[in-house]
Order: C-alpha cells, then structure tokens, then sequence
C-alpha cells in the first residue's frame, strides 16, 4: 500500500477502465461487442504505422485514428441495428476480420521506430502525481456517466435497454440508438490503442485481446455494486479497479499468468451471476 505502487496499478488500468466504460453503453441497451479488443489493436496498429511509415505528427495520427474508430463503430452499429442479426454473431465475425486487417498493416512484426517523442510522452507526463492516461480515462468515465445519466441520449438509452418495443412505440429510434452505442465503443477503442502504444512507445501483436474478458468482468461486477443487476459507469469504474488490484496483488505475490486468469475467470462468472441475480430481484 505505497503512492507508487497506486500509481502503477492506476496507469496500467487506464487503457482497461476506457473499454469497460465505453463498453457500458451498449450493455445498458442489451447489445454485446465481441470485437472491442481486436478494434483496438488495429487502431494501434493504424495510430503507430501513420508515424513509423507516413511521417505524421503525433496529434494528426491521434485524430485520424479516432475518426477510423468511429467509423467501425458505425458500420458495424449499423449493421446490427437494422440486420437485426445478433451482435455476438455479428462482432464475432468483425473480431475475426479486423484480426487479419491488423495483421496486414504490421506484417506480424512489432513496431517501435519512427515514433513522435511527444506521443510516447504522452503515457509519461503526469499531473498531479498521476499520469495522463489516468486522467484520460477518468474524463471518459466523467462524460460517459454524464451523457448516460443526465442527458436526452442517456434516458432514451435506457429506453431501448429496458424494452426496445415500448421504446419504439414512444418515438425512439431505437436502431439509431444502437448504432450510437457501437460508434462510442469505437471511439473508446481508439483512445484505449491511444494510450496502450504510447506507454508501450510500440505496437505489437495481441496487444489488446487479453482486456476483453477483464473489461467485460469490470462491467458485471460494477453491476453487482452500488445499483445492483444495473450498468452504469461509475459501477464498472470500481470493478475495473478492483480487477486491476487483485491483479496487482497476485503479480507482486510472484503468481504466473494461469493463476491470474483462474481468478480473472471466477470473478467474472461471479460478477456474471450476481449481476443476473440482482436484475431478477429488481
């Protein structure tokens, strides 16, 4: 229990907090997106090689990479809105897709040279002892709880998600709604390869796929807590955190990697049930 240590287990929960923050969002409407964590490693991998191979700034690659993340949200948004196909199908198949998108951008190879020092100093300033990717996330967390809880876009949200017929039938459109869902997991990805590139200064392959199942936990778990069986942002704030310091502990006890994923898996069908059971009893 030192400073510096809280330091660390902050910074290396940023990236996570952002994908099961933005993550929330659909999950209040009942969508799912399987996909998130292959969508942030092609944006990395779209943020890194735009400076390693095109010689762009570091603020022009952050730009065009959000704006592409965007773009992914609302195609495959759209796609399963009006389809009416599941998104497990649906960002299942995209996981697959954007896996070899990824793998034809970096050939494989891990990409560290020919990157701006300001984005790698991105991940290393701080403010207020903390690092900005800390408070990157926490200003996402801040807009996302915002937007959910206090805006016209939030109520309707939870419209769709608390009966997507009832919803229609009030003059919601609720295909729109989910695309927006999807377009702000998108742009959650982008800031999410944002800041795993930077504090790595590289982009390598697999970078992102192992947050997917911590994310998802994070979420269930925050639904477990506070409004119990309900998403909402600051909920999936505490399970993320609470995550990221079991795994904290089980690293400085000198646990493997398998020990790790046995903890991460029980605590995610824990969050999984309890969150159920807590739906059931409201």
């Amino acid at each position: 229990l030192t400073l510096v240590n809280l330091r660390s287990v902050f910074s290396g929960a940023a990236a996570l907090s952002v994908l099961a923050a933005v993550l929330t969002v659909p999950l209040m409407m009942g969508d799912f997106d399987l996909s998130v964590g292959y969508n942030t490693q092609v944006l990395g991998a779209v943020v890194v090689t735009l400076m390693a191979f095109r010689g762009w700034d570091a603020g022009s690659s952050i730009v065009v990479t959000l704006v592409i993340g965007a773009l992914i949200g609302t195609l495959l948004g759209a796609l399963i809105a009006w389809s009416k196909v599941s998104a497990f199908v649906i960002t299942l198949g995209a996981g697959i897709l954007l896996q070899g998108v990824e793998l034809r951008i970096t050939q494989g190879h891990t990409i560290f040279q020919g990157l701006s020092q300001s984005y790698i100093k991105l991940a290393q300033e701080k403010f207020l002892t903390f690092t900005l990717p800390v408070w990157i996330a926490l200003v996402v967390s801040i807009i996302l709880w915002y937007v959910t809880r206090h805006s016209v876009l939030g109520r309707r949200m939870a419209a769709v998600g608390g009966n997507q017929e009832a919803a229609r039938l009030s003059g919601i459109n609720v295909e729109r709604m989910r695309t927006v869902g999807f377009i702000i997991v998108g742009v959650g990805a982008a800031v999410a390869a944002v800041i795993i590139t930077s504090q790595a200064a590289s982009d390598y392959a697999d970078a992102a796929t192992g947050l997917l199942i911590p994310a998802y936990a994070g979420v269930f778990l925050g639904a477990a807590v506070l409004r119990p069986g309900e998403f909402h942002i600051w909920g999936t704030l505490i399970g993320v955190l609470f995550m990221s310091i079991i795994q904290n502990g089980l690293t400085l006890m000198n646990y493997g990697s398998s020990t790790a994923n046995v903890v991460q898996g029980a605590i995610f069908i824990a969050a999984v049930l309890t969150s159920r059971i807590g739906r059931q009893r409201t």
